[in-house]
C-alpha cells in the first residue's frame, strides 16, 4: 500500500510539474515580450495615442480604407508566413502633406507586413484619382490597389499546438508620411467563407484596428527620442485581424492517435508474467523509437522554438510510460524472486498514462 500511495505521489508532483513549466514560461515570456522581439518600435491604439497627444488628430489628412480579401492561403507555419490576395480601396478628401507640399506621387502605395518585399505585387488599379462628391457635398476622390503577396506571421503561438487558435494580421502602413500627414481611418474588411483556403484551420471571426506605429529610433542615438515627449516618428498603421482555430477532431486523429496509439500497445504488455521480460524490453525500446520518429516528422513543420508546445507535453508523458515500462522488463528480469515482484515501474506507468490527460487538459488552460 504505501509503494502505490509513493506512485500516486510522484504521479501527482509530476503532473503539477508540467504545469508550472507552461505557468512560468509564460510569465517569462510575457516580461520579454515587448523588449526581446521589438525593442525600438511598438504599436499603440489610435484611442490611446490621441488621448496623449490630442493636437496631432485634426492636422493630417484621413484616408478612409477598406480590405477585401480574395483568397487566404497558405499558412506556413515553419517560415511564419502566409499568403493572401485582395484589393485596398481607399478615398479621400484632402491630400496629404511633406514639407507644405502636397505629394500625390505616392498615393496608392501601402506597406504591409510582407516577409519578402521582393516577390510583392502590388498594382494601383487607376493611374488618375477617381473624383466624386459625397453625401455631405464634399468633393472626394478615390481609388483601389490589388496585391499578392507573402506576409509574415509573427505572431503565431504554437504552445497550444495542435489545439492552438490563431490569429493572422494584416498591417497596413504609408511607406512615406508620418501620422502627421496621413492617418487611416478604417470603413471596411471583408473576407468571404469561401476565400479562406487554409485546410489545417478554420475561420473563426475578423476584426479590424486603427492604431499608430511607434519608431523610438534614429538610426543613431535613441535616448532622447521617446514617445512622452512627441520626438518618436509615429505612422498610422490599419490592423486587419483573421482569427483561426484548429479542428478538435482532426488534431486528435493526425497528431495525438499516433502516439497514443504506440504507447497503449506498450502499456498492454505491463501485465504479462516473468516469461515475457524479454518481450517487454523489445517493444519498449520499439516504441520509444517510433517516438523519436514521430517527434521529428512533426517538428518538421514547425519552426524552431523556444518553449515547449503542448505536443512536446504529449510526447513527454508518452517517454515516460514506455521508459517505466522498459524498466519493468529489466528490473522483472533481474529480480531474484520474479515469482513476488509487483510490477511496480508498469504500474507506475499505467498510473501516468492514465493521468496524462489532465496535465495536458491543465497546460491548454492556461492563457498562454
Amino acid at each position: 500500500m504505501h509503494k502505490i500511495f509513493s506512485s500516486l505521489r510522484f504521479v501527482s508532483i509530476f503532473t503539477l510539474a508540467i504545469v508550472l513549466v507552461g505557468f512560468f514560461s509564460y510569465k517569462n515570456l510575457d516580461k520579454k515580450h515587448f523588449y526581446v522581439e521589438n525593442p525600438s518600435e511598438q504599436s499603440m491604439p489610435a484611442a490611446a495615442y490621441y488621448k496623449n497627444f490630442p493636437q496631432n488628430e485634426k492636422s493630417p489628412a484621413v484616408i478612409e480604407l477598406g480590405l477585401y480579401i480574395d483568397n487566404l492561403y497558405n499558412l506556413d507555419l515553419k517560415s511564419m508566413s502566409f499568403k493572401a490576395r485582395g484589393w485596398l480601396w481607399y478615398n479621400w478628401t484632402k491630400l496629404p502633406m511633406i514639407d507644405g507640399e502636397i505629394d500625390s506621387g505616392q498615393m496608392g502605395l501601402f506597406d504591409l507586413n510582407f516577409i519578402d518585399e521582393t516577390s510583392v505585387n502590388q498594382v494601383i488599379s487607376s493611374k488618375q484619382n477617381i473624383p466624386y462628391t459625397s453625401n455631405s457635398g464634399v468633393d472626394t476622390f478615390e481609388n483601389d490597389t490589388s496585391f499578392d503577396a507573402t506576409l509574415s506571421a509573427s505572431s503565431l503561438n504554437l504552445r497550444k499546438f495542435p489545439f492552438d487558435k490563431q490569429i493572422l494580421q494584416i498591417l497596413v502602413t504609408d511607406p512615406v508620411h508620418t501620422s502627421q500627414q496621413l492617418i487611416y481611418k478604417v470603413k471596411q474588411f471583408r473576407l468571404p467563407p469561401s476565400r479562406f483556403n487554409m485546410p489545417a484551420y478554420k475561420l473563426n471571426g475578423i476584426n479590424f484596428a486603427e492604431e499608430f506605429r511607434i519608431y523610438t529610433s534614429n538610426f543613431t542615438d535613441d535616448s532622447n527620442v521617446l514617445l512622452s515627449n512627441d520626438s518618436a516618428e509615429v505612422q498610422s498603421q490599419a490592423s486587419f485581424n483573421i482569427s483561426i482555430s484548429r479542428n478538435t477532431l482532426t488534431s486528435l486523429l493526425e497528431y495525438v492517435a499516433p502516439v497514443v496509439l504506440v504507447t497503449f500497445m506498450t502499456l498492454s504488455l505491463v501485465r504479462l508474467g516473468k516469461d515475457y521480460w524479454e518481450v517487454k524490453l523489445q517493444t519498449a525500446s520499439a516504441a520509444i523509437l517510433s517516438l523519436i520518429f514521430l517527434q521529428n516528422s512533426f517538428k518538421q513543420g514547425l519552426p524552431t522554438l523556444s518553449y515547449l508546445t503542448c505536443m512536446d507535453i504529449i510526447f513527454l508523458f508518452a517517454y515516460l510510460v514506455c521508459i517505466l515500462t522498459f524498466v519493468d522488463g529489466f528490473q522483472l528480469e533481474l529480480s531474484k524472486n520474479a515469482v513476488r515482484y509487483n510490477g511496480l515501474y508498469g504500474k507506475l506507468g499505467i498510473a501516468i498514462f492514465i493521468a496524462a490527460p489532465i496535465g495536458i487538459f491543465a497546460w491548454l488552460s492556461f492563457p498562454l
